[in-house]
């Protein structure tokens, strides 16, 4: 299974506590917002009660765990260019 965490966090202290969260779980920065790696229901657990701690007003936390096979299926357009994730390897950055 993939977790997939969208976050629109406005702080930027806030957001870092996410993100260093999200990244001792082994999820992987795959775009500006949006983190993914191996996990579960539980996962998508920890981070949904780790979330609430961390979020304020106005920010929003988006988690969806999925199949492996359906994120391969995922589709990309980035600056113009267009690909299935399944014929890239993201790079942690």
């Amino acid at each position: 299974m993939i977790v997939i965490v969208a976050y629109d966090i406005g702080d930027e202290r806030r957001r870092g506590r996410l993100r260093r969260y999200l990244r001792r779980l082994g999820l992987s920065r795959v775009n500006r917002s949006v983190y993914a790696g191996p996990g579960t229901a539980t996962t998508a657990k920890l981070v949904a009660e780790k979330a609430k701690g961390i979020v304020g007003e106005g920010d929003s936390v988006f988690i969806i765990v999925v199949r492996e096979d359906e994120y391969q299926r995922a589709h990309v357009f980035d600056g113009g260019d267009y690909y299935i994730v399944q014929e890239r390897r993201f790079e942690v950055y």
